[in-house]
């Protein structure tokens, strides 16, 4: 079998030998040195829905969970795929076979070692129980081809399967073999990451404990995306539920707390001249957009949506929705990144033409029927924007009103086909997976649209079929082209997210969930 492509091995440049170090990642600007202990208490507003990282795609558990379980490949700080506790990939030629050597030496939380029958148990439950688990669908099946070593056979080849294997939406973490029979939510909390789980009281915190065996990844000098060298340099970690966000910033302010996941955007400017208080600012982190459904009248009309669409006031709603964090874009990938498809579809975007919308509802026919914007009270971004939507299309003629329900409900209703037409959405962890796991949301079998449009369909498949990069580059033009032309959604712009830390807190850095190894308090 001959190999085309191998992802090499990072190099390997440190060794974390001892309790104490000194991180060459710290050394600009002097010295830094890490010290161990104390408990690290980190804030967020809801419960996680599970501690089962394979089975939930939910933010509050990936927080938590990236923390304690670690998967074969994961993302970098670059978003590419990187191995974790893969040595490598090989891909044959054709496309059809991928060899996973695994890294020797690494425990389980319940001190076994891991080996290929953990990784292929854990693999065959992913498909099963996994919140993604239609990732694996291109694998025809997963063999143990050596104590350290899986190999997949792919049904055809799939040049974008390793991107969408390491996915953290809901990762293909590895767990010990003896889980692999368990439900959904049941497993042991067993992972192979720097911190193990200890208790979980809904409604009051998830308690951690640093892993004294944890198997660093000494390929690298430090942290990256989500892998690289870790070190838990805290004895626990708690992370402590506080849903109201007044009481979150006073205990961050009374250092009863030492992390707050997320903090609103007036307090963190308020905070920036406190000498006790860091701010972080994340941007960009999400986009904020606004669905129709496509299956009923009157946003079953492409004519209604273009109408939609030019009438909307962008930088009114992002200025109300997310308090002043924002940035206006109405690309469907973020500014500078791979896929970014330039100014395609930018002469729709903030137009605020009530004349020409008015117009465009002329041509659609539309006699004012109730147009029925779904939305939700658990997340105020969603609520905001629904209100400030409905304000302006109220303006140009429509008979627009809001039905607000609690986020379960909301997700629940949205699954109808009748019921709503438009729905207020902030896509996190999507935008950020790049096009294939964006454009996945809105084709398949249950688009976001409820009713498929045929030609983003088959772009899609057009996509994840693309040999090199440059062709998907080339398709996802088109797609954003096709986005402009059937206005099945609207993109409202980008949203940032504040975090904010107690300043003894050293080594924190901003990511797609609280990275709580490489973090320590300074004396």
């Amino acid at each position: 079998m001959g190999v085309y492509h191998q992802l090499k091995s990072l190099g390997r440049a440190l060794t974390v030998t001892g309790a104490l170090v000194l991180s060459t990642a710290f050394l600009a600007g002097g010295a830094m040195a890490q010290t161990m202990g104390g408990d690290f208490i980190v804030v967020q507003g809801s419960n996680p829905p599970s501690l089962d990282a394979m089975s939930t795609s939910s933010q509050a558990s990936r927080n938590i969970n990236m923390n304690i379980y670690e998967p074969l490949y994961g993302f970098s700080e670059a978003v590419t795929p990187i191995p974790i506790l893969a040595e490598t990939c090989e891909i044959s030629d054709d496309g059809l076979t991928y060899r996973f050597p695994l890294r020797k030496g690494v425990k389980f939380h319940n001190g076994k070692e891991m080996t290929a029958k953990d990784v292929k148990a854990s693999l065959e439950r992913y498909r099963k129980v996994g919140a993604t688990g239609n990732l694996l669908d291109p694998v025809e099946s997963i063999e143990i081809t050596g104590d350290y070593e899986v190999t997949f056979t792919m049904k055809k080849a799939t040049p974008t399967f390793l991107e969408a294997f390491s996915s953290p939406r809901a990762p293909a973490v590895i767990i010990p073999e003896e889980d692999a029979e368990t439900e959904a939510g049941k497993n042991s909390f067993v992972g192979t990451g720097p911190y193990k789980y200890v208790e979980y009281v809904p409604d009051s915190h998830v308690k951690l404990e640093r892993f004294a065996d944890y198997s660093a990844d000494t390929r690298s000098t430090g942290i990256d995306g989500f892998g690289g060298n870790k070190t838990a340099y805290f004895d626990t970690v708690t992370f402590r539920i506080i849903t109201e966000p007044g009481a979150q910033v006073a205990a961050l302010e009374a250092g009863e707390v030492h992390l707050l996941e997320q903090i609103p955007v007036p307090a963190a400017r308020r905070l920036e001249g406190n000498a006790d208080i860091v701010t972080y600012e994340n941007m960009p982190w999400a986009f904020n957009t606004f669905i129709f459904n496509m299956n009923v009248p009157p946003s079953d009309n492409p004519k209604f949506r273009e109408a939609v669409q030019v009438a909307l006031n962008m930088e009114e709603i992002m200025g109300i929705t997310t308090e002043g964090l924002f940035q206006l874009d109405h690309g469907w990938q973020y500014a500078g990144t791979t896929y970014d498809a330039g100014d395609i579809g930018k002469e729709y975007y903030n137009q605020a033409d009530a004349d020409r919308a008015k117009a465009l509802l002329k041509e659609a026919g539309y006699n004012g029927e109730e147009f029925s914007i779904l939305t939700d009270g658990n997340i105020p971004g969603h609520s905001k924007s629904a209100i400030v939507i409905a304000e302006q299309l109220n303006a140009i003629g429509i008979n627009a009103v809001v039905n607000q329900v609690d986020w379960p409900t909301a997700l629940k209703i949205r699954l109808q086909p009748e019921g709503w037409n438009g729905w207020t959405l902030q896509m996190g962890i999507e935008p950020y997976l790049g096009p294939v796991g964006l454009i996945a949301t809105l084709t398949g079998e249950k688009p976001h649209f409820i009713k498929n449009d045929p030609e983003l369909d088959q772009l899609y498949e057009e996509l994840i079929s693309g040999s090199t990069v440059e062709a998907r580059k080339a398709t996802f033009a088109k797609i954003q082209t096709r986005m402009y032309e059937f206005f099945g959604v609207i993109k409202l712009g980008n949203i940032g997210l504040m975090q904010a830390s107690r300043s003894n807190v050293k080594g924190f850095k901003p990511f797609r969930f609280p990275r709580v190894y490489n973090v320590w308090f300074e004396d």
